[in-house]
């Protein structure tokens, strides 16, 4: 159900620029809508209101609607006319295609009061086909000029007026033989359906399909089905794409900081960040080297580094890239240096043993893998060296020394007041 509010006025009244309290014409049709409110204390100075195609089953809150001189509901649920005598200024009113049946004919005495009603509109209502229909609108509402848009001559009042009395007599006993009481028919009060909770109007049938009659409650209890529907729909569609691509999943893959690795568990290859990389012997065989692209633009203190002798860890905007080292190396002598220019992360990582066997080839990843101009050979002769220092240093570069067992980590940043210093990130 669409609700009337003072968001949905304003998206309707973009040709008066939003402004509500000058809005003289309003179309609010299909949309669904039960109820009629708001408008009379919002835009009380409308002319002209549109609300065909929806599902209102009552006039109401209309009466502040002093100016009101179209009122178009067409298409809805209406089974009365009632609350419009303090239109004073009403000249039209379309209710095309609603459920005003011979019952409802007793409602358009409550149009009396509308001495500008000069138009009226009942076609596609049940009680249009009662054979005394046009004569009973016509000498009820001496007022109107024209019933279904054709025009009401003056002999035609005047007949209709004579006519009146025994037409209404008439009326009164069909209906009391159908089990109607006129006197309560008459009555201008809400007896139609606007409550929230609506009875099933239908049955299931032997196939199981369900049938309901055409009536104001099929109406509203079939567009709520839909609605549901609807809803349930986009909800699959919204957790389907959420599987795919969940951010509150992503967000906890993110790490604050190195997982912790026991004492004998093996140590696994991970890359979360994908980053690509290089591991393999220096130029000389004393050191391994570990090359890491992350960017020219990435801060360097998104960047934590950790060197034990066996494998080595990078935390790089809380992705972590674990790789198991070819060889045993010596973290206190190990150093980091950032290009100033790429900003590529070379890692040199001294051998222990320079006299031992040769570093293991399955562990290694040659530079072949990366493209030619980004091998740690063709890196720029101005490098921004990391150096590791005991306290939070001085210059460009800041490192966070762990001391604990035979380990060094690193975590960068980059003092932005140097004017000399070539930003890398």
């Amino acid at each position: 159900m669409t609700r009337i509010t003072e968001d949905l006025v304003r998206k309707r009244a973009e040709h008066n620029d939003g402004i509500l309290a000058t809005l003289e014409e309003v179309s609010l049709h299909q949309l669904n809508i039960e109820k009629i409110e708001l408008l009379g204390h919002m835009c009380k100075h409308l002319r002209i209101l549109y609300f065909q195609s929806n599902l209102i089953a009552r006039l109401e809150n209309l009466h502040k609607l002093k100016e009101l001189e179209y009122l178009n509901m067409a298409v809805n649920n209406l089974t009365k006319i009632q609350n419009l005598q303090r239109c004073e200024s009403l000249q039209k009113l379309d209710l095309t295609v609603n459920f005003l049946d011979k019952a409802g004919l007793l409602s358009v005495q409550s149009l009396q009061h509308n001495d500008h009603l000069a138009d009226l509109y009942l076609l596609g209502n049940p009680c249009a086909e009662w054979h005394g229909y046009r004569p009973f609108i016509v000498g009820t509402l001496p007022q109107l000029r024209k019933l279904d848009g054709q025009q009401i001559p003056p002999s035609e009042g005047i007949a209709a007026r004579q006519m009146l009395p025994g037409l209404l007599q008439q009326l009164r006993q069909e209906l009391l033989a159908e089990g109607i009481d006129p006197d309560k028919a008459a009555q201008v009060e809400d007896d139609s359906v606007t409550s929230d909770d609506i009875a099933e109007t239908g049955y299931r049938d032997e196939s199981g399909e369900m049938r309901r009659p055409w009536c104001p409650a099929t109406r509203i209890l079939e567009h709520r089905e839909s609605q549901a529907q609807e809803a349930e729909a986009e909800s699959r569609r919204k957790a389907q794409q959420q599987s795919y691509c969940n951010p509150d999943d992503i967000k906890t893959q993110l790490r604050e900081d190195f997982p912790a690795i026991q004492e004998g568990e093996d140590i696994r290859q991970k890359n979360e960040g994908k980053w690509e990389f290089t591991l393999q012997d220096s130029a000389n065989g004393a050191a391994v080297e570990l090359d890491v692209e992350i960017g020219r633009y990435m801060d360097t203190s998104l960047v934590k580094a950790d060197v034990q002798p066996l494998f080595v860890q990078l935390l790089i905007k809380g992705r972590l890239l674990q790789l198991r080292l070819p060889c045993e190396v010596r973290p206190d002598s190990s150093k980091a240096e950032r290009s100033a220019a790429t900003g590529h992360l070379l890692l040199t990582m001294p051998k222990e043993d320079l006299s031992g066997a040769a570093s293991n080839p399955a562990y290694t990843r040659p530079s072949a893998s990366l493209p030619a101009h980004d091998r740690p050979s063709a890196l720029p002769t101005k490098i921004q060296p990391i150096s590791r220092m005991s306290k939070a240093g001085s210059g460009n570069t800041r490192v966070a020394q762990k001391t604990s067992q035979k380990a060094a980590t690193m975590c960068v940043d980059v003092d932005d007041d140097n004017e000399d210093f070539l930003p890398e990130l």
